[in-house]
């Protein structure tokens, strides 16, 4: 007799089971699932849904007290264990069966009025099944008493148990995972879309505050397809331009359109993972199920968000913020003031001390309960018996926003005095974090997008599934470029830039067939395209030649083919055979919108790339699992651009033609490598606990960037790029077990630590001395770049995740610990071959990650669990700042960006008015710290104080 404990209490567990056989090991249970706890609205869209769900109670108790017996059905036939999950939803009824039991039956559907006994009868009809009533609306599944054989698993009783969770295969992975539900997406909404990736361990966001783009960091990891970030299975990263600091890749998508995502980190032996060394984020829109409340085929939600701490309105362009001291005698200098003047003329003009810094409009900051500005979507979804429709549009509109209050804000200092016969000098010296005043509002962080989703689904014939969809984003915003306060702090006010657009267009087609009986065949494939418009503009009106004002049209086609066979072994075991291929075509082209240098600072060219991967998981016993396998990847890329040797004595000058000017060479690329992927995971006595180790290995091919000439570095006629190469290898424990100190508690935990490697890492440098461009001295060549393969990148960290769960009351955890950072590079001017923190002109300067960071969480449900309450502490330490003295990055223009450590406190709160209508409230920041965000290109201050409130209805 095997015994196990569960209860489900609104989503939360507790497990009994008896079998009357000692070789239980699988069961399977379907419920309704419980209503999510999200959403929240605008000043007057709130209004409105409050109204329409202002229902009487007791109407609602007497309406559904006199509802009749019968339901109307539409579930598609199929496979049995499908069948089984709608009908429970459909009926508000717990399914308890084990497994094995539905493998390889099918099941006619349901569709029309049935009572539930009917109902029962006409699922099982030929399964040689019955059912059993266990208990009030639960029902478990047995062999029927004619069909028993001898040995057979006879009934198993599940009370209580919620349908398989997608985060418990978090803690079941050899290897790294986080997943973000819906429900995770709704409590970490903040001012920026990137907020809601915080409290994942192991990961960041790239300058978070500009553009309302994703720029993912996983442990260190960060651009140019390390991450790639998918939607519906679909590419559309964009590269942008940040002037000396860089560049910045960015994806985008309106978080209302998201329905779950999946992180993995580290590479991964899927189609769609190739290039991945750093990770993968799978994101995917919403659909049918999440709109459609449960016995319903037609639903539509509606939500809005009220948003405050902000100007409701843009700033105009050309506004001045920020504090600065004013220019001295000469350029770059600072100002002389003076004070105590022996006659009143020697302290006018140029001398005269000002009364105060900065704008003071900048500092007229709403109070806390007064929002501005607001988000809203509406969601609608029909079903019918072979198609599923959904339609969606998101709209948010932002102004800027005003900084915290308390920290290291930007402040003058006036002590530095010289005192002299006839007046004293008095040198100001900016100081704090940034040059924003404590409460002031920040230029260059509104926005404003607009989102529309279209998806059909359809259900074919054996088993097999379509799914066609369209999102299109289009979004207007400003954002600062980062040397604006980095390195002209002093000489101006930092102005409201004009704004940049963009448009992403994203086509989906997916395909599935998983025909029953059949172990061998469990085929995907994806076919996509996108098409992204992107206009990166000068800071403000009064310099539009400044930077690189073009517009670039990216262009991608996308293909991914894969297919899993399981395989019986009988006493051997069992195992699983994954095979799949992805293609991928690119290109890119710019449109100069004026008369300066744009027009050679835009990219224009193609790319492609193939992949092909074999993998074999095999299970000799339950409780130990291998996997192994290989991908193989091949690219090629073309410039539009050929590469101008200027020099005709240079040594790459070739003169076919004899007139004394070196010929265009072309640049053009093609690369390929081969790489394993290697795991074992090991459940000993099946009590939760899991060991697992995993070691793989990834190329990424230079991006469509790296590989064409334009703004931030040109391509170089004698140094030739490699593909990235990364070794990664992680060690794990994975614990996961229910009813440790009550009836209904669960423990989550997971343990990694990892040692991840990258040698010919592809980032900016300067040219060598031997190179072209590198023999004008120390001064010419940090004023000019190239792309190279560097030696090696490093990141060796641990990292600690999960939680545990009372029902009552809550608790998640994560926490990342990097114990070495090291970047090296062999080159001219080095201080040290290797070093912590960066190289002179390299992008990877601002994508190192802090010493550590974390996250934890504590929370309670009450009211029968129709409020949820909690608090959130991010916690972020500093990262490895560049030395004082011998800093290997201050020859080059993209200086490191330092951040002070900093905690962050959030309140959310969340209640179930009904089963059509929630309330969210967050508190963010509620301390209002002042602080810069970790990984922030230039020194933007976070968001400070933020309330929001937001209202979903469903119907």
């Amino acid at each position: 007799m095997s015994r196990f404990s569960a209860e489900f209490v609104n989503g939360y567990v507790s497990r009994e089971i008896d079998a009357a056989e000692p070789g239980l090991s699988h069961f399977m249970s379907f419920r309704f699932p419980m209503p999510s706890r999200r959403g929240v609205g605008v000043a007057a869209l709130a209004a409105a849904l409050a109204a329409l769900a202002w229902t009487p109670l007791d109407s609602r108790a007497q309406a559904q007290a006199s509802a009749p017996a019968v339901r109307h059905y539409q579930i598609e036939p199929g496979d049995l264990t499908r069948v089984l999950k709608d009908f429970g939803i459909a009926s508000d009824l717990l399914i308890s069966f084990d497994s094995h039991l539905a493998d390889g039956r099918q099941s006619a559907g349901l569709r029309g009025e049935y009572a539930l006994p009917d109902a029962w009868r006409a699922v099982l009809a030929g399964t040689g099944l019955e059912a059993l009533p266990s208990g009030e609306r639960s029902y478990t599944l047995r062999v029927a008493p004619a069909t028993v054989q001898p040995g057979m698993l006879g009934t198993v009783t599940v009370v209580g148990l919620q349908e398989r969770d997608e985060k418990e295969e978090v803690y079941k992975t050899a290897g790294s995972r986080s997943v973000l539900t819906r429900d995770d997406i709704e409590r970490n909404r903040g001012m920026s879309v990137g907020d809601i990736f915080r409290g994942v361990p192991g990961v960041l966001v790239g300058e978070l505050r500009n553009s309302g783009g994703l720029d993912i960091n996983i442990r260190g990891m960060q651009g140019q397809g390390r991450v790639p970030i998918l939607v519906d299975g679909a590419r559309q990263e964009t590269t942008v331009y940040r002037g000396y600091s860089g560049v910045v890749s960015r994806s985008y998508i309106d978080p209302d359109l998201i329905g779950g995502i999946t992180i993995d980190k580290g590479p991964t032996l899927s189609a769609q993972g190739t290039g991945a060394t750093g990770g993968l984020v799978s994101m995917r829109t919403i659909k049918a199920e999440d709109i459609v409340r449960p016995g319903q085929d037609f639903g539509i939600r509606v939500r809005g968000q009220a948003i405050g701490n902000n100007t409701g309105s843009p700033m105009a362009p050309d506004t001045p913020t920020g504090l600065f001291t004013g220019v001295g005698e000469t350029f770059n200098s600072a100002p002389v003031y003076r004070t105590d003047c022996a006659t009143a003329g020697a302290c006018a003009g140029k001398y005269a001390l000002p009364d105060e810094w900065g704008n003071p409009e900048g500092l007229d900051r709403p109070g806390t309960f007064q929002p501005k500005s607001y988000a809203g979507s509406v969601a609608i979804a029909k079903r019918w018996e072979k198609f599923d429709l959904v339609a969606a549009y998101a709209q948010r509109e932002q102004g800027n926003y005003y900084a915290g209050e308390h920290g290291p804000a930007g402040w003058v200092d006036v002590s530095n005095r010289r005192k002299l016969p006839f007046y004293t000098e008095v040198r100001p010296e900016i100081k704090g974090a940034s040059v924003f005043r404590a409460g002031e509002r920040i230029p260059g962080t509104n926005y404003e997008s607009k989102s529309a989703l279209l998806k059909g689904t359809a259900y074919l014939a054996d088993d097999q599934e379509l799914e066609l969809a369209y999102l299109r984003y289009s979004s207007v915003y400003s954002e600062i470029m980062p040397s604006q306060i980095i390195r002209f702090a002093n000489l101006s006010p930092v102005l409201q830039p004009r704004n940049s657009d963009v448009t992403v267009n994203t086509y989906t087609s997916r395909y599935h067939w998983k025909p029953a009986g059949q172990p061998l065949l469990d085929l995907r494939a994806d076919l996509w395209h996108t098409r992204t418009n992107a206009t990166n503009n000068s800071p403000s009106e009064t310099q539009p030649s400044l930077y690189n004002n073009v517009r670039e049209k990216y262009k991608r086609w996308g293909l991914t083919l894969e297919n899993t066979s399981t395989l019986q072994h009988g006493d051997w075991g069992e195992s699983q055979v994954r095979v799949g291929m992805a293609a991928q075509w690119e290109s890119v082209g710019t449109t100069a919108l004026n008369d300066g240098d744009s027009r050679s600072a835009g990219r224009s060219g193609d790319r492609d790339e193939y992949s092909a991967f074999a993998a074999w998981l095999y299970k000799p016993i339950e409780t130990v699992a291998l996997d192994v396998g290989l991908r193989h990847t091949r690219f090629k890329s073309s410039d539009d651009k050929d590469i101008v040797v200027s020099n005709p004595d240079s040594p790459n000058c070739v003169d076919r033609d004899g007139d004394g000017v070196c010929d265009p060479i072309p640049n053009r690329n093609k690369q390929s490598g081969t790489a394993p992927v290697l795991s074992l995971s090991w459940e000993p006595g099946k009590r939760g606990l899991q060991f697992y180790g995993r070691y793989a290995e990834a190329y990424r091919m230079p991006s469509l960037f790296e590989s064409t000439s334009g703004f931030s570095f040109d391509a170089a006629p004698d140094v030739a790029l490699k593909p990235e190469h990364a070794r990664n290898r992680e060690i794990g424990i994975n614990y996961a077990k229910d009813g440790i100190l009550a009836g209904r508690d669960r423990l989550r935990l997971k343990l990694a630590y990892f040692r991840n490697h990258i040698t010919d890492y592809l980032t900016r440098t300067s040219p060598n001395l031997w190179e072209e461009g590198g023999s004008g001295g120390e001064l010419a060549q940090s004023s000019s770049f190239t792309m190279r393969n560097i030696d090696s990148a490093t990141f060796h960290g641990l990292e600690l995740s999960g939680g545990y769960d009372l029902g009552v009351v809550f608790t998640e955890f994560g926490f990342t610990k990097y114990n070495k950072i090291e970047i090296c590079h062999t080159g001219s001017y080095r201080v040290n071959r290797c070093n912590d923190y960066g190289i002179a002109g390299s992008y990877i300067n601002n994508m190192v990650p802090p010493k550590w960071h974390g996250s934890v969480t504590l929370g309670a449900r009450l009211m029968d669990y129709r409020l949820v309450l909690g608090v959130r502490a991010t916690l972020m330490g500093q990262r490895t700042n560049a030395p004082q003295y011998n800093n290997d990055t201050a020859r080059g223009f993209l200086a490191v960006v330092p951040w002070h450590s900093y905690r962050v406190f959030d309140l959310f709160a969340s209640y179930r008015v009904n089963d059509r209508v929630s309330i969210d409230f967050n508190l963010d920041n509620f301390t209002d710290r002042y602080y810069i965000d970790a990984l922030s290109l230039g020194l933007i201050p976070a968001p400070g104080r933020t309330a929001r409130l937001s209202v979903t209805l469903r119907y």
